[in-house]
């Protein structure tokens, strides 16, 4: 880790970490294993941050909230199992940012991160780092699974609730982590409502196709 991206890591604001590990300079490239290393210091909170902005601002291609939400599931697995630091597999720490993605990551993701920083802060937080963590895995698991999914306009709010968490792990911030608890029952009862209404729909469907196959056979001469 160099000294530009590491240094007094714990006094640096979020928003600030980022804007230096993502400004660092080396071969021109920066890969997620890069990102991950120069974070590595804040733990799971900031890459859990990272993810959320990435679901919030379209840096990925379309379709590409289901490989966040693969991550989520596997950060919250990681964090539930009690380890402090992420863990990727090769091939995805060896994955290239493209230099646009960069961009938008330093200007509109940092600008945002800025602007959440002046609400959070310690407090409401009873409970020890590592409790703290694995009941923000609980809320970071099903958000991830929601987002793997292949639902339509169902990124936004599961990615609101990881970054609320994230910064709730961060600051040791209750009202945070309370608030991505909220918005993660709000997407529950979306994802149970819609369920329920596709069930329904299929039911009426099947029904329809034996009622209509019921007067198709009656029809026909004996």
């Amino acid at each position: 880790m160099t000294a530009a991206c590491g240094s007094h890591a714990e006094e640096q604001p979020v928003s600030q970490l980022l804007y230096s590990a993502l400004s660092c300079e080396g071969d021109g490239t920066l890969t997620v294993g890069d990102l991950l290393q120069r974070m590595e210091e804040r733990g799971f909170g900031l890459v859990l941050m990272l993810l959320s902005i990435v679901a919030l601002i379209p840096v990925l291609p379309p379709g590409a909230s289901g490989v966040v939400g693969m991550l989520c599931i596997l950060g919250s697995l990681q964090m539930a199992w009690g380890r402090l630091t992420p863990w990727l597999p090769r091939r995805m720490r060896a994955y290239v940012l493209s230099e646009r993605s960069v961009t938008i990551l330093r200007t509109r993701g940092v600008r945002l991160l800025r602007g959440i920083e002046k609400l959070s802060r310690p407090r409401l937080a009873p409970f020890s780092d590592v409790v703290l963590l694995r009941l923000a895995s609980v809320l970071v698991f099903l958000m991830g699974v929601v987002m793997f999914l292949p639902l339509p306009f169902m990124n936004s709010l599961p990615a609101l609730s990881v970054m609320a968490t994230a910064f709730g792990l961060l600051n040791r911030d209750g009202v945070f982590l309370t608030i991505g608890a909220i918005i993660a029952a709000v997407v529950l009862s979306l994802v149970g409502a819609s369920a329920k209404t596709i069930w329904g729909i299929i039911q009426w469907v099947h029904d329809w196709l034996l009622s209509s196959q019921g007067t198709f056979q009656s029809s026909l001469p004996m």
